[in-house]
C-alpha cells in the first residue's frame, strides 16, 4: 500500500487563507508595502550609511559634490563644514526612522489580518461543532475539542501574526543586502568574497529543514499531550462530585502530573531544538564573514567596504536565521491545521436535506419506526429491525432494563443519529427529509439532565419559544411549578443562573426545563426520566401538569418510577434492542413476564421504602 503524501504547509493553509483572509487583503497590501519600505532601509540603506556617510561623518572622505553644490546657495563657505556634517549625521536618523516606522506599520497592519483570520476560524470552528452530528462527538473527548477551538487558535494567531511579519521583512530584507552585495562587488570587483561567502550560507538550508522535521515530530505528541491534559481537568471538574464523594483528590492529581511531567518533557526537548537552530546558523555565519575577512584582506579591501560588506552580510544572516525559525512555526502551524481541518472538514452524518420536505400543516405528531437498525459502532447492535406504528396524539411509555434501547429510540426520532437500515417517519415523512429548524419545532424535549444557561430564569425558560412573552413565560413557569421557588428569590424570575444553572437545586433545574417544553408546546412530546430529579411530592404537583399537556399531543415517556407512566394509553417492553411486548398496563402484567418483574420490583421497593419510613 503507497504511502500517502504529507501536504506542505502551503497546501494546508491556502484554504483557510482564501476564505479568511480576503475581508483583511488591504490591511495585508499596505503591511506588505510597509515591510518592503523597512527591507530596503536594513537591507540596503543601512550598508550605504556604513560605507558613505559614515567616513564623511569622521572625515575621511569630503562630502559628496551634490551636497555641497546644494548647500552653496544657503550656507556661508566659512559654515560649510559645520553644516556638511550635520547633513551628513541627519542621514542616519532619517534612514532609522524611516525603517522604525514602516517596521511598525508592517507589525500593526499584518497583525490585525492575523487576528481576523484566527477569530473567523474560531467562530466557524464552533458553529461547526454545533451542527455536527452525535456520532462525531461520541468519538471525541471534549477536552480534545476545547483544545482544538481555544489553545490551537491562540497558538495559531501568535504563530501566525510572527510568520506574517517575518514572511515578509525578512525576504525582502535579504534581497536588499543580496543587492547591495551584488552592487558592491560590481564596483569593487570582489566578486570572490561574495560569492564565497554565498556558498557557506547555504550550508544552512538542510540544516534548517532536519531541525523542522524534529520539532514537528515533537510538537504533534506535545499536542496530544495537551489534549490530555485538558481531558483529565474537564473531567475531573465535571465530576467533582463523585470526586469528593470516593476520596479520588489525590488520585486525580496523580494522574495529571503524570501528564503534565510528560508534557513537560516534551517541551523541554522541543525547545532544545528550537535554540540549537539559532546558534547553529550563527556560527555558519560566523565562518562566512570569517573567510570574508581572510579573502578581503588579502584583497586589499579598506575598512569601510569590509564594514559595510560586513553589515550586508549580517542582514542575510539575520534573515536567513529568521527565516528558518518561519520554517519552523510553519510546520508547527502545520500541526495545528490538521486539527482544525479535522473539525471542519469532517463529516455531518446527520446532514441537512439538499431539498427540504415541508410537514403537512397542523403537524400531528403520528411516528413510525420502519425496519429500523441501529449501532453505535460496528461491533454492537442498540436496535434490531424495529418496526412500529404511533398514531397522533398517542401516549406511550418505553419501559424496559438499562441499556435495552429505549434513549436510542427517542435519539432516532430527534435525528441526532441515523439508522443504519430503515427509516423514522413523522407524519409520514422521513426525519431525515425535514430540516433542522422544523424538526426541532415539532418536538418538545425534557431529558433526565436539565441543561440551563448562564443567563434568567426567565430567558432559560424562554428557549422554548424564543418569542414568547413575559406572561406566556410566566403561564408555562406557573404550571411547572417554578414560580413557587423563584417567587422566594428577590429577582425572581429575573434571578440570573451560574453556569449549568449553579443557584437552583437539581429539582428546581428539571422544573425550569419542564416550563420551557410547556412553553414550546410542540406536538410530539418526549420525558426522558423528566422527573426524575424531583422529589415524590414535587412529582405529584408536576404530574397533573404533565399529563394535561400530554393530552393533545403525542408524547413518549421513558421512567424507571412505574408511577411517571401511569397516564400512558400504551406501553413498550424493550429488551436487548427489541420491542418484546406492546400493550396497556393490565395486558402486559398478564402476557409479559419482563414486564411483571420490573413492575413487581418497583412496587416491592416502593413498600420496602414506605415502611422505613413509618418505622422512623
Amino acid at each position: 500500500m503507497s504511502k500517502k503524501k504529507e501536504q506542505s504547509f502551503y497546501e494546508l493553509a491556502r484554504p483557510l487563507l482564501q476564505k479568511y483572509l480576503p475581508p483583511y487583503k488591504w490591511l495585508v497590501v499596505w503591511g506588505i508595502v510597509a515591510g518592503i519600505v523597512a527591507a530596503a532601509a536594513s537591507g540596503f540603506g543601512l550598508p550605504v550609511i556604513v560605507q558613505k556617510v559614515c567616513p564623511v561623518v569622521f572625515g575621511e572622505v569630503p562630502a559628496p559634490e551634490w551636497l555641497t553644490a546644494y548647500l552653496a546657495d544657503y550656507v556661508a563657505p566659512e559654515d560649510m563644514p559645520t553644516f556638511t556634517l550635520i547633513a551628513s549625521a541627519l542621514i542616519i536618523p532619517f534612514v532609522m526612522s524611516l525603517r522604525g516606522m514602516a517596521t511598525y506599520v508592517n507589525a500593526y497592519f499584518l497583525t490585525r489580518a492575523g487576528v481576523g483570520v484566527v477569530r473567523g476560524l474560531r467562530t466557524d470552528m464552533f458553529a461547526r461543532l454545533q451542527w455536527l452530528s452525535f456520532s462525531f462527538h461520541d468519538r471525541h473527548q471534549r477536552g480534545s475539542l476545547m483544545t482544538t477551538i481555544i489553545q490551537y487558535t491562540q497558538g495559531m494567531q501568535l504563530q501566525l501574526v510572527q510568520v506574517l511579519n517575518d514572511i515578509v521583512v525578512q525576504p525582502l530584507t535579504l534581497m536588499a543586502a543580496v543587492a547591495y552585495l551584488i552592487y558592491a562587488a560590481a564596483t569593487n570587483h570582489e566578486s570572490a568574497v561574495l560569492l564565497g561567502n554565498l556558498l557557506i550560507s547555504c550550508l544552512c538550508i538542510p540544516l534548517v529543514r532536519y531541525v523542522g522535521k524534529t520539532i514537528v515530530k515533537k510538537m504533534r505528541q506535545a499536542l496530544a499531550g495537551m489534549n490530555q491534559i485538558t481531558a483529565n481537568v474537564e473531567e475531573s471538574l465535571t465530576a467533582q462530585r463523585e470526586v469528593r464523594a470516593f476520596n479520588l483528590e489525590a488520585r486525580q492529581e496523580r494522574v495529571l502530573g503524570e501528564n503534565i511531567r510528560e508534557f513537560n518533557k516534551l517541551l523541554i526537548r522541543m525547545a532544545a531544538w528550537q535554540s540549537a537552530l539559532s546558534p547553529a546558523i550563527e556560527v555558519v555565519s560566523a565562518l562566512a564573514l570569517a573567510y570574508s575577512l581572510y579573502r578581503g584582506c588579502g584583497d586589499g579591501l579598506t575598512l569601510e567596504a569590509f564594514t559595510a560588506i560586513a553589515t550586508a552580510f549580517y542582514f542575510c544572516y539575520d534573515p536567513i536565521k529568521r527565516l528558518g525559525t518561519v520554517a519552523n512555526q510553519c510546520q508547527l502551524m502545520s500541526v495545528m491545521i490538521g486539527g482544525f481541518n479535522e473539525l471542519l472538514l469532517a463529516k455531518d452524518e446527520t446532514p441537512e436535506p439538499e431539498i427540504p420536505v415541508t410537514l403537512p400543516e397542523p403537524v400531528k405528531g403520528e411516528v413510525d419506526f420502519e425496519n429500523v437498525t441501529f449501532a453505535y459502532d460496528e461491533e454492537n447492535t442498540v436496535l434490531h429491525d424495529l418496526t412500529v406504528h404511533v398514531p397522533a396524539g398517542d401516549i406511550v411509555a418505553l419501559v424496559g432494563p438499562s441499556g435495552s434501547g429505549k434513549t436510542t429510540f427517542i435519539n432516532l426520532i430527534c435525528r441526532f443519529y441515523d439508522p443504519q437500515s430503515g427509516c423514522v417517519k413523522i407524519d409520514g415523512v422521513n426525519v431525515k427529509d425535514i430540516s433542522r429548524a422544523e424538526r426541532t419545532r415539532s418536538i418538545g424535549l425534557v431529558s433526565q439532565f436539565a441543561a440551563l444557561f448562564r443567563d434568567t430564569i426567565t430567558e432559560n425558560i424562554r428557549v422554548g419559544r424564543p418569542n414568547a412573552t413575559d406572561d406566556e413565560v410566566r403561564q408555562a413557569g406557573d404550571l411547572a411549578c417554578v414560580t413557587e421557588f423563584a417567587e422566594m428569590k428577590p429577582e425572581g424570575y429575573n434571578l440570573m443562573l451560574a453556569e449549568g444553572g449553579g443557584g437552583l437545586s437539581g429539582g428546581q433545574k428539571q422544573r425550569v426545563s419542564i416550563a420551557r417544553a410547556i412553553l414550546k408546546n410542540a406536538p410530539i412530546l418526549i420525558l426522558d426520566e423528566a422527573t426524575s430529579a424531583l422529589d415524590m411530592k414535587s412529582e405529584a404537583v408536576i404530574q397533573q401538569s404533565l399529563e394535561n399537556m400530554a393530552q393533545s399531543r403525542t408524547t413518549f415517556i421513558i421512567a424507571h418510577r412505574f408511577s411517571t407512566i401511569r397516564m400512558a394509553k400504551r406501553i413498550l417492553v424493550f429488551n436487548e434492542g427489541r420491542i418484546v411486548a406492546d400493550g396497556n398496563h393490565e395486558q402486559l402484567y398478564e402476557s409479559c413476564m419482563l414486564y411483571r418483574s420490573l413492575y413487581d420490583e418497583q412496587v416491592k421497593q416502593a413498600t420496602s421504602n414506605q415502611e422505613r419510613k413509618e418505622n422512623k
